[in-house]
């Protein structure tokens, strides 16, 4: 058995939708020009439209991201600068609790001061108590005179006497000294104690009125950084205000870009189709002439299997038919390509193209004449876009019958039915595909 294998340029029928490069290329290939094909020139009107908002969109799109550097520098700074009127806050705080401790210190200094100065009052009396009671007895031995002491001199009987009436003159006025004095280093000794207390003081003043200082100079530190922070929150509020506007611009660009290159992709795929059907009713009008004069040429001939095939082999008929039970779907929009595994796992072939060309190439025969084992195709049906380019093409398995992949699933219908669904824009017909008659 002879099997020949007839590859292709384009993959079985794609599962994607048309893009709008493809679109693009086949005008550029096909040549179509704005006089043929009006639809063209309004793509391409509609093109220079999507062109100039696509602009707009992407300038736009770039100040939206420019506002938003500026929008983070901004808030960037807004946060150091809240951040230092916060550490601050904190070190004026710190200093104030320093300013109170240094004010208690000083008030307890201030507290001994007072203390020792009572003290020192309290001597201060009791040396002037001490002077008076000294003062009197002055006063009364000078009222007495000196003959008080001669006489207390005179009367002692004897010498041991008389020695010790001098030493107790002598001691009374060295005690009278002696107590004064001893009241008056105490004295001292508390003034010098109350000065000492009082320099005490005036350093912690000194140190209280430094911390009073500082604490003003970070006030004022605190009080322009609360301005700057202030002018950064102006300036932030202004910049996100800029950046809602951007952005609302930039949406509603993006939705002129959506609009425009819908209409553009329905655009171009009009002009598509427009220029497929074209091609297609050309190229079936070659067929059909081809046909009719194949027809006239081979009348006579069993063998004549229509357009410019020829039967090139045999093949098992119970394999193909058992294998298009078997077969699952390869997918939505698959249908010559279901048609090709099955042959293929039928061990007749392997066999690539689209429906429209399996429909081309194998099926010259009318469906008068199908038997089972041929595929019976269309090469274009109006039921989708690709449909419409692509056709679709089933397998005749006998008794009416038609096995067909048709939106991702393997269905069974009859062939009344099949062709009367798949004959609306082109007539359907049958053939051996691969030119491999099957028995």
């Amino acid at each position: 058995m002879s099997l020949k294998h007839v590859p292709t340029d384009t993959p079985c029928l794609p599962s994607r939708s048309v893009t709008r490069r493809d679109a693009l290329r086949l005008f550029i290939g096909a040549g179509i020009c704005a006089t043929i094909y009006p639809a063209v020139a309004l793509a391409e009107t509609t093109q220079e439209k999507l062109d100039a908002a696509q602009l707009d969109y992407d300038e736009a799109q770039a100040e939206l991201e420019a506002i938003g550097a500026q929008v983070e520098e901004a808030a960037s700074a807004l946060g150091q600068t809240q951040g230092q009127v916060l550490d601050l806050s904190q070190q004026i705080g710190t200093k104030a609790e320093e300013i109170d401790a240094k004010q208690a210190e000083i008030d307890t200094k201030q507290g001994e001061i007072d203390t020792k100065q009572g003290e020192i009052e309290s001597k201060q009396e009791e040396i002037e108590q001490k002077q008076a009671v000294l003062g009197e007895r002055m006063s009364s031995a000078y009222k007495a005179g000196s003959s008080s002491t001669l006489d207390l001199l005179l009367s002692s009987a004897t010498i041991e006497e008389l020695t010790s009436n001098i030493y107790y003159l002598d001691k009374v006025s060295e005690s009278d000294r002696d107590m004064i004095d001893e009241v008056k280093t105490l004295k001292a000794e508390l003034e010098q104690q109350k000065a000492d207390l009082e320099v005490e003081k005036a350093d912690l003043e000194v140190q209280k009125a430094d911390l009073e200082t500082q604490k003003v100079g970070l006030e004022d530190e605190r009080a322009d950084l609360e301005v700057l922070q202030a002018q950064q929150q102006e300036q932030l509020a202004e910049v996100r205000a800029r950046q809602a506007e951007s952005e609302a611009l930039v949406s509603n660009l993006s939705d002129e870009v959506q609009e425009l290159l819908a209409q553009r992709d329905a655009e171009l795929l009009a002009a598509q189709q427009a220029a497929e059907e074209a091609r297609r009713q050309r190229e079936l009008e070659e067929q059909r002439q081809q046909l009719q004069q194949n027809h006239q040429t081979n009348s006579g001939s069993s063998s004549w299997t229509g357009g410019n095939t020829e039967i090139l082999g045999t093949g098992p008929l119970a394999s193909v038919v058992s294998a298009s039970y078997s077969t699952p779907s390869p997918g939505s929009g698959l249908c010559a390509a279901w048609v090709s595994t099955v042959f293929q796992r039928a061990g007749v072939g392997t066999f690539y193209g689209n429906a429209d060309d399996m429909y081309y190439q194998w099926c010259g025969y009318s469906v008068s004449q199908i038997k089972p084992g041929m595929i019976v195709a269309t090469s274009s049906v109006p039921y989708s876009a690709a449909a419409l380019i692509y056709g679709h093409v089933g397998i005749y398995v006998g008794n009416n019958t038609v096995r067909h992949n048709q939106s991702g699933v393997v269905k069974t219908d009859s062939l009344d039915s099949w062709v009367s669904m798949y004959s609306v824009t082109v007539p359907v017909r049958c053939g051996w595909l691969g030119g491999v008659a099957l028995s």
